[in-house]
């Protein structure tokens, strides 16, 4: 385990803050600093602008999208595409009530501080070693001011709620309708588990989200937004997103050139096998914790379309699975497994860069190989895990017992 002296802590924090500070300031003074590209904010940001304006469906019909983006500083003609479920339209909907510097910051200092309570109240006196192992990870979420800490936090704090049997525990689980291909590990997990109170209270949580969107934007958002999904998923398939900081076998394989059926085939066969795995470790009587963690990671595996800022709910079974890793794994498997989690973290991000600064190719199109370092690390990890349930068997007390995080 990794413990941080104090001034290393401030270190961390002055770094974080001074990066957030940073792209404040590309919001504030684009020209001025010469700002190149758009990040995803931007696109956050617009969309609130467009609902204020009344003008939501135009978000996600691409061609109407295309022009409001080509107003923006720092577009380069590489577009970005609006397919986010309405649920998500709420969330970003009172962004414009603020310029798009404020805003920023105040999206990005209240998620990442929802992030790091949940994960500090997850990890206990590991929360030193998340740290460092997430912190690049952390960094690229930052720069790109993606959502990643909101949507961990949610299946973080399912799962502390979890662990602590509160009745309100479907609550986050169903607030994940702003991205419901991340919560499927999870849900498949609480039925595994037989916490079926969990289930019927998220399905409970998504349709009384739904009525409330459906309140605010109409009845009219649920077909634009279809239409978005499914538009955008023809250009997934064409490979024309930037696939290398996609974490699935289906990017893997279009960016290898395998092509559509291939590289859905690959996918889907992955995915089978990660249920599969999921299913057999819920027969070996595992502690809660362990089949918990090992349902946060099969989350991360289900979708095709998955990006590296994602990633930020693996933190979450990190913290559940790290005592069985140290107690079970070998140093190889520990260093394997931290290596899968720090490649996450900064192979998309330092591709970024190389593309941007010495290649000087918005549309250059690096193989991805996230989603294969994804599975080699889950097998290394169901290993380790299965590995463990004889101490589970030989020692039902204390495996039981473990971190109780209140």
């Amino acid at each position: 385990m990794i413990q941080l002296k104090p001034a290393t802590l401030a270190v961390v924090a002055a770094v974080t803050a001074a990066l957030i500070g940073y792209v404040a300031l590309e919001f504030a003074l684009p020209v001025l600093l010469g700002k190149e590209n758009l990040v995803d904010f931007d696109i956050f940001h617009l969309v609130s602008i467009m609902i204020a304006e009344g003008n939501l469906p135009a978000a996600y019909a691409v061609e109407t999208f295309m022009l409001r983006q080509a107003e923006l500083p720092g577009f380069t003609g590489f577009d970005m595409f609006w397919s986010y479920p309405p649920f998500f339209d709420l969330v970003v909907a009172p962004l414009s009530l603020l310029p798009a510097a404020p805003s920023y910051i105040l999206f990005m200092v209240v998620t990442l501080a929802f992030y790091v309570r949940v994960v500090r109240t997850l990890a206990g006196p590991a929360f030193h070693t998340i740290l460092v192992l997430f912190l690049p990870l952390t960094l690229l979420i930052i720069r790109t001011g993606q959502n990643g800490f909101l949507t961990g936090g949610l299946i973080g704090l399912t799962c502390v709620l979890a662990l602590r049997q509160s009745r309100w525990s479907g609550v986050p689980l169903g607030l994940m309708a702003i991205k419901p291909h991340l919560a499927l590990g999870v849900g498949i997990w609480s039925l595994l588990d037989r916490r079926w109170g969990m289930a019927v209270q998220s399905f409970a949580v998504i349709g009384l989200f739904a009525a409330l969107t459906t309140l605010v934007f109409g009845t009219g958002v649920w077909a634009a937004a279809l239409g978005g999904i499914s538009e955008t998923a023809e250009v997934l398939r064409e490979g024309r997103f930037a696939m290398y900081r996609m974490t699935s076998l289906y990017a893997f394989g279009l960016s290898f050139g395998f092509g559509h059926a291939v590289a859905l085939s690959l996918h889907m066969t992955g995915v089978a096998t990660a249920l599969g795995a999921l299913v057999l470790l819920s027969r070996a009587k595992l502690p809660p914790r362990v089949l918990m963690g090992a349902g946060v990671f099969v989350s991360a595996l289900i979708s095709p379309y998955n990006y590296d800022y994602d990633l930020a709910m693996l933190a979450a079974a990190a913290c559940l699975l790290i005592d069985t890793v140290m107690h079970h794994a070998s140093k190889a498997e520990r260093y394997t497994i931290a290596a899968a989690i720090l490649i996450v973290g900064t192979y998309g991000i330092s591709l970024t860069a190389i593309i941007d600064l010495i290649m000087n190719d918005e549309f250059a199109r690096p193989v991805s190989v996230l989603g294969p370092v994804l599975f080699a690390g889950g097998i290394v990890l169901f290993r380790v895990v299965w590995r463990s349930r004889n101490a589970a068997h030989a020692h039902p007390s204390t495996a039981k017992a473990g971190f109780n995080p209140a």
